[in-house]
């Protein structure tokens, strides 16, 4: 039931949490970070007891490992029980070959844990209004390698096409919801984006959050 969807504040606190649902009974004791940034997961990971491999496309810390997507995970790795794969999807050229190359390197019965910006969002659905274009996916955000538009029907049938089936789903980053109205125009979009989240729950959080097992 839609109704019954949680909702979590940060990608941070959600991936806790799913970690510590799924990790128990997943294959083995390795957790893979796909871009794992500057480590924010590393101590979590750390308290579960299991093995940290953080891979990444550039290296940001000396023990990253380098690993572009569009090809297999390095053969000098372990395969994963658990791979975290916190706001990259979006940032991938070729997400379904990336999938493909990501689910070889889970083990069966594994889990993906993945966040990704979520374009059926208040603030996405207002900009399009407004200007014509989703707020996360304007031309500026290619700065930042926003490539793909991971709408969620999309990437759950890649993720099928990968091996994966789909067990869990969330709504995170919700933290602008309690932000401070800075101005009369701030507001009217505000009012808006909480007319459409009571029509659609899914409108609500500026990213989603899936949990897919490898069959």
């Amino acid at each position: 039931m839609e109704s019954e969807i949680k909702i979590y504040k940060t990608r941070g606190d959600y991936a806790c949490e799913m970690l510590d649902k799924y990790y128990p009974v997943s294959p083995n004791k390795i957790i893979s970070d796909i871009g794992a940034g500057y480590g924010h997961m590393q101590t979590k990971v750390s308290e579960l007891g299991a093995k940290w491999q953080p891979f990444d496309y550039v290296k940001k810390m000396e023990w990253s490992i380098i690993w572009d997507l569009n090809n297999p995970a390095p053969n000098t790795v372990e395969n994963a029980g658990v791979a975290i794969f916190l706001e990259v999807l979006e940032h991938l050229p070729n997400p379904l070959l990336s999938l493909k190359n990501i689910s070889s390197h889970i083990e069966k019965g594994g889990f993906l844990i993945l966040t990704t910006p979520n374009p059926q969002s208040s603030k996405n659905i207002i900009n399009l209004f407004l200007k014509g274009t989703l707020y996360a996916f304007q031309e500026k955000h290619l700065k930042e390698y926003h490539v793909f538009t991971p709408w969620e029907h999309i990437v759950k049938h890649f993720l099928k096409e990968c091996g994966f089936e789909i067990i869990d789903y969330a709504i995170v980053d919700t933290t602008y919801c309690t932000r401070r109205i800075s101005s009369f125009k701030d507001g009217v979009k505000y009012l808006f984006e909480k007319i459409l989240e009571r029509k659609n729950i899914k409108s609500k959080g500026m990213s989603y959050g899936i949990v897919a097992k490898k069959i």
